[in-house]
Order: C-alpha cells, then sequence, then structure tokens
C-alpha cells in the first residue's frame, strides 16, 4: 500500500471510530432516558387502570423500536456505505423461513411479557387473603383466564410465569453453554489424555436418562440440611425460591453434553486447518489459539444448540415442578400452575385452570425451537436439511 493510500486508510479509519463511538453514545443517552421514564411514569403506581397501562407501555417499546431503528441504519451507513452489510445479510435468510419468523415473534413477545410482567398483570405479585372470595371464577372480563382455588387471578399468574420460566431457560442455558464451550475446546485442542478423560465424564452424565438424573439430583441436594441453607442464601440474590434455586443449579450442571460434543468436533476440524498452523507456527500459545481463533470460530453452532436448548430447559423445569420437585406452593410457575389444576381436570368447567399454562409452555417451546432452525439455516446455510 502506498503511503498516501495508507494515510487516507487511516483517516477513514479514525473517522469510523468516532462515528461508531458516537452511536454508542447516542444508544447510551437515549437508553437512560427511556430506563428513566418506565421508572418514574409507566408503572403500576402511576397508571393504577390496567387499559391505560397497557396502551403507555405499548407506546413506550415503540419509543424503543423508533430509536434501535435510528440507531441502526446510523451503525449500517458508518460501517458499510459501499459493501454488503452482513445483518442485512443474515436477516434476510432468517425471514425466508416464514416458521422461524413466527417463532422470533412468539419468543419476543414471551420475552417482553417476561420483562414488563408487573405492568401487563391485571393484579399485583402479592397474595392478597381478599381475593379468597373470587375462588375458582369461570373466564370473565375482570379474570379473562378465571381464578385458581386461591382466588389468584390466573391471567396474572400465567404473564409472572413466563418471568420464572426464561429466567431458567436463558440463565440454565448461559452457564451450561460456558461448560460445553470451554470443556469441548480444551477437548478438542488438547486430544489425547485430557480428551479421553472429557470424553468419558460426558458419556458417564449422557448414560443416565436426562429427567431421571435430574430428579435424583434435586432430591440429593434438597435431602441435604446444609446445601439447603446456602442454597436459600443464593435464593434470596438471584430472586427465586430455593427449590426453583437448586433445580437451577442441577440443570446448568448437567444440561451441556450436546454441545459439548458438538463444540469438541468443530474445535477437532479447526485445529488442522491453515490459519491455526500458521499461528502455531508463528509461535502463538495455546491460550491464544483457544481464544483468538478456536472460540470465536466455534460461537455458531453454540448459538444454535443454546437457542433449542432453552425450550428444553423450560419443558423440564415445567416437568419438575408439576412432580412437586421445582417451585414451591404459591409460586407462579406454569409447572406449577399445572400441578394445581391436576385435581380439576376432568371438569370441564375448570379447563382454563390446566389449557392457559400448558399453552404458554406449548408456545414457549414451540417459539424457541422454531426459531432456533432458522437460526441454523441463516447463519450456515450448508446445514439446511
Amino acid at each position: 500500500m502506498l503511503p498516501e493510500e495508507e494515510r487516507m486508510y487511516e483517516l477513514e479509519k479514525r473517522k469510523r471510530r468516532r462515528a461508531n463511538l458516537k452511536i454508542s453514545l447516542h444508544f447510551a443517552v437515549g437508553a437512560a432516558l427511556l430506563v428513566l421514564l418506565k421508572i418514574f411514569l409507566v408503572n403500576r403506581e402511576t397508571i393504577p387502570q390496567w387499559g391505560p397501562r397497557l396502551l403507555a407501555l405499548g407506546g413506550y417499546l415503540a419509543l424503543w423500536y423508533l430509536l434501535s431503528e435510528f440507531l441502526y441504519r446510523e451503525w449500517a451507513r458508518t460501517n458499510y456505505p459501499d459493501k454488503l452489510n452482513p445483518v442485512k445479510r443474515f436477516v434476510d435468510r432468517f425471514y425466508k423461513n416464514k416458521l422461524a419468523t413466527f417463532g422470533l415473534f412468539l419468543v419476543l413477545t414471551i420475552a417482553m411479557i417476561a420483562i414488563f410482567a408487573d405492568d401487563i398483570a391485571i393484579y399485583p405479585y402479592e397474595y392478597d387473603a381478599a381475593w379468597q372470595e373470587f375462588s375458582e371464577l369461570p373466564p370473565a372480563i375482570e379474570h379473562p383466564f378465571g381464578t385458581l382455588a386461591s382466588g389468584e387471578d390466573l391471567f396474572s399468574r400465567v404473564v409472572y410465569g413466563a418471568r420464572i420460566s426464561l429466567y431458567l431457560g436463558v440463565g440454565v442455558t448461559l452457564i451450561s453453554s460456558l461448560i460445553g464451550l470451554l470443556m469441548g475446546v480444551t477437548a478438542g485442542y488438547y486430544g489425547k489424555t485430557v480428551d479421553r478423560s472429557l470424553h468419558y465424564i460426558n458419556d458417564v452424565v449422557m448414560a443416565f436418562p436426562f429427567l431421571v438424573l435430574v430428579l435424583v439430583l434435586v432430591g440429593a441436594l434438597r435431602a441435604n440440611e446444609s446445601l439447603n441453607n446456602a442454597f436459600a442464601l443464593i435464593a434470596v440474590v438471584m430472586g427465586l425460591d430455593v427449590r426453583l434455586t437448586v433445580a437451577f443449579f442441577v440443570l446448568a450442571l448437567v444440561n451441556w453434553t450436546a454441545l459439548f460434543r458438538v463444540v469438541r468436533s468443530k474445535v477437532l476440524s479447526l485445529r488442522e486447518l491453515g490459519y491455526v498452523e500458521a499461528a502455531r507456527s508463528c509461535g502463538a500459545k495455546p491460550r491464544t489459539l483457544i481464544f483468538r481463533h478456536l472460540i470465536p470460530n466455534s460461537i455458531p453452532p453454540v448459538i444454535i444448540i443454546a437457542t433449542l436448548a432453552v425450550g428444553s430447559v423450560i419443558l423440564t423445569e415445567a416437568g419438575l415442578s408439576y412432580l412437586g420437585m421445582g417451585a414451591e406452593l404459591g409460586t407462579p410457575s406454569w409447572g406449577r400452575l399445572l400441578s394445581d389444576a391436576e385435581g380439576y381436570v376432568s371438569q370441564i368447567r375448570y379447563f382454563p385452570l390446566v389449557f392457559f399454562p400448558g399453552l404458554a409452555i406449548l408456545l414457549t417451546v414451540f417459539g424457541f425451537t422454531t426459531m432456533g432452525d432458522g437460526l441454523r439455516d441463516a447463519i450456515d446455510p450448508r446445514m439446511k436439511t
């Protein structure tokens, strides 16, 4: 490159860096203002009526969308003025799959319900003894899904249940994905004894039926009083009840096996490629090879498997709560709501008590599954079956 061309390239690079910094500052200021708007104006205290509060929340979300759209256009114009935008290419590929697009819509809807549950729910989270007189009412305007035996509004409990399900689904998946990624990269890169040892651990975990293993570990941990006391302290920090906290950690510790096998296979092929061999011959340390070359190139399959795993975790948590090994009594978990409604399943009058929590689980798992399939096809079309 000629000196003049190199100077122009550096000037353009600095200009782009300043523009990106300006965009980041605009986002930080805009996000801070919107958060303050939510805290002080759009909440249950300032807007006690449910209908006006939903309208205000819709306007608030529209402001977030306009801010994101404006900043994205500025970012694309700054970084990709005369070449193909990879984000646009990814989005175009994803939207070709209409089922995956519908799954994304379901996931975003459930996520918004979980994040803004306090505003979407008709009645607050805290139980009021006065609700007992409204026990087991059928669906009506005041109670769209009916009420529970305790008098609690079922619609509100389903809304709060979305927060618990996504909290566990996303949290467990993040931790287990990190474990599977690090173990898979380590086994694939070092091979030999390290690979055999980690692969043996993986085979031992996979040898047990998944749900049976989870039930046994949850039961064993809950039977230990000292561990229960420790989990009680952790539960306060996490904002969950003790039983869900135990289930959270058990699921995180046993849900990494599928991702481990995929990442290990990916790294076994990556480490033989030319650019890895070139970096190694130039004296790159194993840590550099792992964190700069192998992990970044292993991320696409991790994203796909993690997205699919969220639905599986949500379904497992619902199963644990239904069996009495998950959420405590009174916690608005979807599985717990199904368990509490078990005695009414044969009576058509109380069908909503079973139908709506079950429908919430179905739509959430369906959304994450179809979205994961779409991400797989969009990230790497060669993986399409």
